[in-house]
């Protein structure tokens, strides 16, 4: 057998590829030869769209466009709340160390003074963190227990598992859900005992005073929520 002389290889299949004319025609050699300019698929563009995000993690439509960028340019700070406010940006400064040490925030006051603003302006920067995130607002927590409890076991208890696990939790209305059903709210006090034990933290938004959570829910959640969660009390008017 005579050695294979490989520049005349190669020339001859440079003369043989330079008569090939037409794309189809090189089309049609390329699938014959792999080896020579393969041809690929157009790439697939995926683009994700952050209010759907946004919805996945239960925040409402209205709050999409909310952030504290947001808040600096078109959000009402009455001095009565510097205080509040303070406790805010401390709370946001150490968010990291906050979610990792299990460390809650309580934003407590009347309605409409901005409190769910500022924790969907919390959550999202949780999220930036790239923290698992969940909001509810307590009747629809009311509504999704007692609609759950009553049909698949399987599909009920991952809704409360999510509640336990879900490294930061958004409970809006705090209260809202009292006195609609003692089951209900013997959950919510076990959801919030089990993260605490977990060093897993809660924001809570709620209208409610002090005294009154003391009131109406166990010794236990008070006590639990009074030690080891920053508390930001607001004042005033109505801002909306």
């Amino acid at each position: 057998m005579e050695p294979l002389n490989v520049t005349a290889a190669i020339e001859a299949l440079r003369e043989k590829t330079s008569k090939l004319t037409g794309k189809q025609n090189m089309k049609e050699y390329t699938v014959k030869n792999e080896f020579f300019y393969p041809i690929y698929d157009k790439p697939v563009v995926i683009q994700t769209n952050v209010n759907t995000t946004y919805a996945a993690v239960g925040i409402p439509k209205r709050y999409y466009d909310m952030d504290f960028e947001w808040l600096r340019k078109h959000g009402s700070f009455p001095k009565e709340n510097a205080e509040a406010y303070a406790v805010v940006k401390e709370y946001s400064h150490n968010l990291k160390e906050n979610l990792e040490s299990g460390k809650g925030l309580i934003l407590r006051g009347p309605a409409g003074t901005g409190k769910t603003s500022i924790a969907v302006s919390l959550l999202k920067e949780a999220m930036r963190l790239g923290k698992g995130c969940l909001m509810i607002s307590m009747p629809n927590l009311l509504d999704n227990m007692l609609t759950l409890s009553k049909g698949d076991n399987v599909a009920y208890l991952s809704y409360e598992q999510k509640l336990r696990n879900i490294p930061l939790l958004l409970l809006d209305d705090f209260g809202a859900e009292y006195s609609k059903s003692d089951w209900v709210v013997s959950k919510v006090e076990s959801v919030i005992i089990d993260r605490y034990n977990r060093m897993k933290p809660i924001i809570l938004t709620t209208n409610y005073s002090e005294t009154w959570t003391e009131k109406n829910y166990s010794q236990r959640v008070y006590d639990r929520l009074r030690g080891e969660y920053a508390v930001a009390i607001f004042n005033g008017a109505s801002h909306r």
